[in-house]
């Protein structure tokens, strides 16, 4: 058994347009943030990124924000009040529906990508996020210690603090943040859609190979 990875579209790369990024920031209210992609379901660990968040800036200072896309207020407010920091809603950005050629405008922009899911079947963020130039805090469970390789700080996503203490050795280690997204690009290039058509079809052309030389044998 072999596996053959999916691919990750072109339009996930650096953003340097002007106009793409000036769309964006009109949903931000700060030039420094950390991005989070997730929702209601409780494996994308929404709660307790929250709560790395706020231990963050309660142990920093740091004013830092946190980016949320497409994410309902009513929601958030009830989960804030659950980890007992309702203010944390100030620091928060709530961008509403963006679309999937819009997010490399925030991965391009955001100080840090945070993807510390329970689990996930691929998890193909942490691809795009490394292809847009963003370092990447993900989680040492199921599939995403595979995809994000050498390229990403790893968590227990079920240890906030863990969280915390990444978030805080990345944003006070530029070298290191520079030298994560470096790797992140030759991680992501993995996962083109011209590498993925050449590995499925290397593996048609031996199945077919092994078929003849079976054939030859009888």
């Amino acid at each position: 058994m072999s596996t053959v990875y999916t691919g990750v579209s072109d339009y996930f790369k650096p953003v340097t347009d002007a106009d793409m990024l000036k769309r964006f920031s009109r949903n931000t209210t700060s030039r420094r943030f950390f991005f989070f992609l997730g929702n209601t379901d409780p494996k994308k660990n929404t709660k307790g990124t929250l709560q790395a968040f706020s231990d963050y800036r309660k142990q920093t200072g740091d004013d830092m924000k946190l980016v949320m896309i497409d994410y309902d207020k009513t929601e958030l407010e009830k989960m804030l009040s659950e980890i007992g920091d309702e203010d944390l809603i100030n620091h928060i950005v709530l961008t509403g529906y963006i679309t999937n050629t819009d997010l490399p405008a925030i991965y391009s922009q955001c100080s840090l990508f945070l993807y510390p899911s329970l689990r996930e079947s691929f998890g193909i963020p942490i691809i795009e996020a490394m292809a847009s130039g963003a370092p990447v805090i993900t989680s040492v469970t199921s599939s995403m210690p595979e995809i994000a390789g050498k390229a990403a700080v790893l968590v227990d996503p079920f240890k906030p603090d863990e969280i915390t203490t990444a978030m805080r050795m990345v944003m006070c280690d530029e070298l290191l943040r520079q030298e994560m997204v470096a790797e992140g690009f030759g991680q992501a290039a993995k996962f083109s859609w011209k590498t993925m058509g050449g590995d499925v079809r290397k593996r048609y052309e031996g199945i077919v190979n092994a078929k003849r030389a079976h054939s030859k044998i009888k």
